[in-house]
Parts: C-alpha cells; sequence; structure tokens
C-alpha cells in the first residue's frame, strides 16, 4: 500500500510546487507595476525612472502564469484525493476530510507565495520569463485557446493588466488614480500622436523674420516656453524657439528688437500621424527634447505634441497657472450639456456613459464637421446617437462650444444647416 501512494504523493509535491510558483511569480509582477505607479505618482523614483521600469517589467507573463496557477490548482486537488483513496481505501466520509484540508492547505501555498513573490519581487521578476516558458511548454494549446477567446471576448481590453491589477497584495495597494495611470502606461503603444497633438489650428508660433523682443512677448503671453518657428507659413518649420535661448541672448547684451527667431531656433523633430506614444516618448527621450511637430502623410503640418502631452495620457491633465480653469464639460441642465469641441470622443462618452463610434474623426467637434459637411457655422444642429448638438459659437472655421442635449431617440441622424 505504501508504495501504490508514492507517485500520488509525488505528483501533489509536484503541483503544489508549480502552483507556488506560478502565484509568487504572478504576485511579484503585480507588485512591481504598483510599485512603479505608486513612485509615479509621489515623484519618488529614487534612481530610477519608474515609466523604465515598468517597460521593464514581464507583465506579458502573468496570463500564462495565473493559468498554470490554476491547473496546477485542480490537478493537486485531484491529487490529494487519488493519495486519500490509494492510502486509505477511503469511505466518502474521508475522503470530503481529506478535501477540505487540502484545500485550506493549498490556500495557505497560495498566501504563503504570494507574500514571497511581493517580498522579492525584483529578483523574482527577472527570471520568471525563462520559469513560465518552461512551465508553459506542455500547456501552449492551451494558452492558444486561452487567447484566442481572450480576443474574441474582449480584443480591447489588457487582459494581462486586468489580472495583474486584482492580485492582491497586503502592501502597497492602489487608489484608483494609480491604477488609471498603469493603464495609461500600458496602452502608451496602443495611442498615436494624432489622438493628442494640438492642431494646427491651436498651434501658436512665430515667423522667422519675428524679433527676440516679440518673440519674448508672445512666448509670455500664450504661456509656452517652447514655441515653433515657421518661414511663409506653418508647413514650413524651422525649428523651435526655447525661452531660455531667448533670454539668453538678451542677457548677453545682443540687441533684442534687431536679432530674430530664426538666429535662435533649434531643429525640429518631425513624427508621423500614425507614430504611437511609446515609440515617441523614446525617441523624445533620446533626442532630448520636448516639442514633436506632428505631419501628415502629404508632409504638412497637422499639429504638435509636447511631453507634458504624453504625461498628462499617463497621470490625467496637469493644470498649470497657464491653463484655462473652465471645465471641458459643464452641467447646464438634467440632461444638458457645455462642451468644448476639442474634446475626445472617447472622454465623452466616458463621461455622459454613451457610446458613439469615432469614424473617421477623434473629437465631438469632428463628429459636427462630418454629419454637417460643411463649415459650421453658430446655431447649426446635429442629431446622432440619441445626441443633439448645437454649436453655440466658433473660432475661425471650427466649432468651439457645443451645447450636447440627450434625446428621446437613439436611431435618428441628421443635421440642421444654417446658412
Amino acid at each position: 500500500m505504501e508504495s501504490d501512494s508514492t507517485l500520488p504523493a509525488l505528483t501533489l509535491a509536484v503541483f503544489i510546487l508549480i502552483l507556488a510558483i506560478a502565484e509568487a511569480g504572478s504576485a511579484a509582477i503585480a507588485f512591481r507595476i504598483q510599485s512603479a505607479a505608486y513612485n509615479l505618482a509621489n515623484g519618488d523614483s529614487g534612481k530610477h525612472d519608474p515609466l523604465e521600469l515598468i517597460a521593464d517589467i514581464p507583465g506579458g507573463q502573468i496570463a500564462p502564469l495565473k493559468l498554470i496557477g490554476m491547473i496546477a490548482f485542480g490537478a493537486a486537488l485531484i491529487s490529494a484525493a487519488s493519495l486519500s483513496i490509494t492510502a486509505w481505501d477511503t469511505r466518502w466520509g474521508i475522503l470530503v476530510l481529506v478535501a477540505t484540508v487540502t484545500l485550506f492547505g493549498l490556500g495557505g501555498v497560495i498566501l504563503i507565495a504570494r507574500f514571497v513573490g511581493a517580498r522579492y519581487s525584483n529578483p523574482l521578476c527577472s527570471v520568471m520569463p525563462r520559469v513560465a516558458w518552461v512551465l508553459s511548454y506542455p500547456l501552449r494549446p492551451a494558452l492558444l485557446v486561452h487567447d484566442a477567446l481572450l480576443n474574441r471576448t474582449a480584443p480591447e481590453s489588457e487582459s494581462s493588466l486586468d489580472i495583474a491589477l486584482s492580485v492582491d497584495t497586503d502592501s502597497n495597494p492602489l487608489d484608483e488614480h494609480e491604477v488609471r495611470m498603469i493603464r495609461g502606461v500600458v496602452q502608451l503603444d496602443q495611442t498615436v500622436a494624432r489622438e493628442i497633438m494640438t492642431p494646427r489650428v491651436d498651434i501658436a508660433a512665430a515667423e522667422a523674420g519675428t524679433t527676440l523682443e516679440s518673440l519674448a512677448e508672445a512666448m509670455n503671453k500664450a504661456g509656452h516656453s517652447r514655441m515653433p518657428v515657421f518661414e511663409g507659413d506653418l508647413d514650413h518649420i524651422e525649428g523651435v524657439a526655447h525661452a531660455k535661448d531667448v533670454l539668453r541672448q538678451i542677457a548677453s547684451g545682443r540687441d533684442p528688437s534687431v536679432v530674430t527667431a530664426k538666429e535662435v531656433v533649434r531643429p525640429p523633430l518631425f513624427v508621423p500621424e500614425s507614430k504611437s506614444l511609446e515609440e515617441l516618448l523614446g525617441e523624445l527621450q533620446e533626442r532630448r527634447v520636448h516639442l514633436a511637430v506632428v505631419v501628415d502623410e502629404y508632409g504638412g503640418v497637422s499639429g504638435i505634441v509636447t511631453i507634458e502631452d504624453l504625461l498628462e495620457e499617463i497621470v490625467g491633465e496637469i493644470q498649470d497657472e497657464f491653463d484655462a480653469e473652465e471645465p471641458v464639460i459643464r452641467n447646464i441642465g438634467s440632461s444638458e450639456f457645455l462642451v468644448d469641441a476639442r474634446l475626445p470622443i472617447d472622454e465623452l462618452n466616458e463621461s455622459l456613459g454613451i457610446n458613439i463610434t469615432a469614424d473617421g474623426f477623434d473629437t465631438i467637434g469632428g463628429l459636427v464637421f462630418d454629419q454637417l459637411g460643411k463649415v459650421p457655422v453658430q446655431g447649426d444642429t446635429v442629431h446622432h446617437d440619441g445626441l443633439s448638438i448645437v454649436v453655440v459659437d466658433t473660432v475661425g472655421r471650427r466649432p468651439n462650444t457645443l451645447r450636447v442635449n440627450r434625446t428621446e431617440t437613439d436611431d435618428t441622424e441628421y443635421a440642421s444647416r444654417n446658412y
């Protein structure tokens, strides 16, 4: 009887070990993500850049490790039941008792493994990719089915990230703001420059012949420390003027009414609209610049992106003394809102609990343009997906403020034009 129980006992021990490794690894990875987010939120990154720490975390291994852990848990239960039957020729009562004790025992293994993973997260994260590869090798078919189901049911979700955020670690708990930052960092590769750029019509720029005196006044008025400098029009940007370079020239004794902006510009960085924010961040860091000029497929300038724009994708809106205090969405009634036309569609959806699909446009103002089919003027009205959108005012040829009202019907889609 003793020899008959040896194999089930060894099998149980192996599956418990695999369960412990999988739980410790997933907890270590989640803890590293949480720690980096906490440092980013509190500006306490020590000798490391939290963004670099997060980029180095093998977050993609969490889903395989979790699947391995679940399989090992089930296999351990089966092995324990088999062991009880082999060792004692047990009746059902003894079997239930053994199963209960096993469940509590495996729960203890999981808790201890998670504690060890959080405690030794740095060394574990460095070896987990190799360990996960070895453990998952026999489970490749199951993992392929797992990934296919996740991609089919939630193609837009970050499944590994969701699992990481759900792992409980007793120390360094995350609040809602830190969770948003983690998601912002992970989703940098899914967002492109066009989605966050300051559009061409809103760019504050100076002509190449502008004197330093006038350039300094323009920077002060716009509240920018950097300003693109163009020759002729915005499609011919010569460089970027920095406030500190302007001040340095003035302090050196050069006449600010004679020296022009073209003489103090630095070479511009041009990037395509389709460049991912992850790649853009890396290029800005490599070039040590804080502003990039975004160009379309024809080479024309479509906007600019700054380091601040990228950070706001991670930590949320950064309000400084030069930013307008007016909110982008203001509730003026039970179901009526004043909305900045530059508000992205996804932010409007999130704020109002609606689901407008952005097809060929990124902002609520773009939706108005798309539905009207002409340059909007004050009073133009668009009805789309259960919303009534009225142009309150315009700036140049684009809508500035919109009044959005929920309507009763959801299937109407038409535009009322004022000519």
